[in-house]
């Protein structure tokens, strides 16, 4: 009787006790598995059986999730918690959610922050085949937010490849059975902790969360990071330039989870990692390896005197293009005033002049460094030669022209990342050449729209200067882009422009009565983004002439039109054509002195101001119109715009 007792004494203490961990010890934070800083979220995470390494098939009795101490959850703390199965590793797309039907509502109720940790309890366990991977969603559905140090508070850890989808709301509540259409997948999931399954005494292969799979331009001395494995004292590292290889380290002991080998990789080698995690009852087995490919050696266009010549584009359709990276330069020891920057990894590049004009862009800018974030690639074009540079144009966006060339003459271009190390940036390069200025430059020179309906492929726009000015007859100006005009019969007319695939060309569309000497302005429109389609329908006078001027938004600095087709009509537009959703706000003037503008601040909830380290310099909750930054010193600054719809935008700015 005495050992039978022991006994279940003992089973009860092993099954009180059981827990899987995962992602112990990670202080990031996220959006899983609730969003703490927006009114409502819904969060699904995908765990892979080989991660939570149970035992044995079994009933998981309830969930920790882990967050600041500290922080406040009062306004998110209703939850709804659904547990299911699945064959999935992670989230194909952005509405790859799995169904309601598939899933187990195990929770539902308020929970609280208990000294930094917020566990809810099963009344019905949830049956784990241990055969499985584990979904694990969560609807926090209590209007308002929680504003911790203005950011998510919930505690994440590095997870494989969108391991995540969420979705986050101040204002709409997101229905389970049916989720958005607009989620987003990240690469992390909550640190967590599994209660009632027993861990297997043999580990789980670890997780390599840095350099990923199939990763180029990894850095010749990095660190190999991977996730903890439940029930793991000590982890084996192997590399190998060779599938299966150890000739850059074999089996190496760590008692961490990171590993930086004794010597730099070879450059622009294919390398193979493979971690196996050791525990009390043996090593992970089949574990698999990761290939990457080291960063290339040092750039032969490092300094000024080895730059690459370019080929001119006789157009702005970047059909030859010239690969470049940053990664492995050194500083030329040019300055960069009267840029802005850090160029200690600058490449050099040079072109001879075609004409007066030339657009200079960079294409497909990848961040290739250890910030994994940074695609900020300047670039900064020079008169003179080597020894006699004189800078002519400073660029911090992706294109830009420089004018006031001589035909036949030599200009040198430096790219570098703009900040400091750790930052580089792989890319093309383009020069192309303007055409000339298109015969409707001048509002003098419209094109009449004499049939309606009218549709016209303005292929020349990107010549199309700034003649008269900035357009001030609306109240919101624009640039002087080109021009049409039609003929009004009574009848509501319908202007719609629309941009070609991958158009980085922002247009509005102004309309104006009288004469071209003296506009008087009708309506225009600005609402879409990058790319995005404008459409404006105007009521309409017997016989008055109304003139269409398509140009670039901006009231304050003369930028480069692109292609469009423009459609005039007289028929009744469908709601599609007729809503134009805003993608892009904007802050104006760039560069700054002590005041930023916003064009829209109305669907903002709040500003935070970073530098370009990523150190939050100010927030601003509520703000208005203007945005008073004299405090602020010299420099790059990122402005992180909060909209009120729960999506974010980042405009990079520079204070004079």
């Amino acid at each position: 009787m005495t050992k039978f007792l022991l006994s279940c004494f003992l089973f009860i203490g092993m099954t009180l006790s059981a827990q899987i961990n995962l992602g112990t010890g990670s202080t990031d934070v996220g959006v899983a598995p609730i969003s703490t800083y927006y009114g409502y979220s819904y969060v699904q995470q995908i765990f892979t059986k080989q991660e939570i390494n149970a035992n044995a098939a079994g009933n998981i009795t309830g969930l920790k999730f882990y967050i600041d101490p500290s922080f406040s959850i009062s306004n998110s703390s209703q939850w709804v918690v659904y547990l299911g199965q699945t064959t999935k590793t992670s989230f194909t797309s952005d509405v790859d959610w799995v169904p309601l039907a598939q899933l187990t509502q195990v929770y539902s109720g308020t929970v609280t922050n208990a000294n930094g940790v917020i566990e809810v309890t099963f009344a019905t366990p949830f049956p784990y085949n241990n055969t499985s991977n584990l979904v694990v969603a969560a609807e926090e559905n209590s209007a308002g937010y929680d504003n911790n140090d203005y950011e998510e508070a919930m505690y994440v850890y590095p997870g494989a490849q969108n391991s995540t989808i969420y979705y986050k709301n101040d204002y709409t509540d997101p229905d389970p059975a049916s989720p958005p259409t607009s989620g987003n997948l990240v690469d992390y999931k909550s640190v967590i902790t599994i209660e009632g399954l027993a861990p297997n005494p043999i580990p789980g292969c670890p997780v390599i969360t840095y350099p990923s799979n199939n990763a180029t331009f990894v850095p010749l001395t990095s660190t190999i990071n991977w996730n903890n494995s439940s029930g793991a004292t000590s982890y084996k590292v192997s590399i190998g330039t060779s599938p299966g290889g150890t000739d850059v380290a074999n089996q190496v002991s760590v008692t961490t989870n990171s590993f930086t080998p004794s010597t730099p990789f070879a450059p622009g080698v294919n390398h193979y990692i493979k971690v196996v995690a050791v525990g009390t009852g043996g090593e992970s087995a089949g574990c698999t390896e990761v290939m990457f490919t080291s960063a290339p050696p040092q750039p032969t266009n490092d300094e000024c005197v080895t730059a690459i010549t370019l080929t001119v584009n006789p157009d702005l359709n970047c059909g030859t293009v010239t690969s470049g990276y940053t990664i492995g330069a050194t500083d030329s020891g040019t300055l960069p005033d009267p840029c802005y920057g850090n160029p200690d990894d600058d490449v050099w590049f040079k072109f001879v002049a075609a004409a007066t004009s030339q657009k200079i862009s960079l294409l497909n800018v990848e961040a290739v460094g250890t910030n994994t974030w940074d695609t900020s690639a300047n670039f900064q074009v020079f008169s003179g030669g080597c020894g006699a540079l004189s800078s002519i144009l400073c660029v911090d966006s992706s294109s830009g022209i420089v004018s006031g060339l001589t035909v036949g003459e030599t200009y040198l271009i430096r790219v570098y990342s703009y900040d400091d190390a750790g930052s580089h940036q792989s890319f093309d390069i383009c020069v192309g050449t303007l055409p000339p200025p298109p015969a409707n430059d001048d509002c003098f020179g419209a094109l009449a729209a004499t049939v309606i309906p009218y549709t016209y492929v303005q292929s020349d726009g990107a010549g199309a200067t700034n003649n008269a000015g900035m357009i001030t007859a609306c109240s919101n100006e624009m640039n002087d882009g080109t021009w049409f005009s039609f003929v009004g019969d009574g009848d509501t007319f319908n202007i719609t422009v629309t941009m070609p695939t991958g158009s980085d060309f922002d247009p509005q569309i102004g309309v104006y009565s009288g004469s071209c000497s003296s506009l008087s302005c009708e309506d225009t429109v600005d609402s879409a983004g990058e790319g995005g389609t404008e459409t404006l329908s105007i009521p309409t006078l017997p016989g008055n002439t109304y003139y269409v001027n398509v140009g670039h938004y901006s009231g304050w600095s003369d930028e480069m039109e692109g292609p469009f087709t423009i459609n005039i009509s007289k028929n009744a537009l469908g709601t599609s054509e007729v809503k134009a959703d805003k993608n892009s706000i904007k802050l104006y003037p760039n560069p700054f002195n002590d005041v930023l503008n916003i064009s829209d601040a109305a669907n903002v909830k709040s500003v935070s101001v970073s530098d370009v380290s990523g150190r939050l310099v100010k927030v601003i909750d509520n703000p208005g119109s203007a945005l008073y930054l004299g405090e602020l010193k010299q420099g790059m600054y990122l402005i992180t715009l909060i909209m009120k719809d729960g999506s974010k935008q980042t405009i990079k700015t520079i204070k004079k």
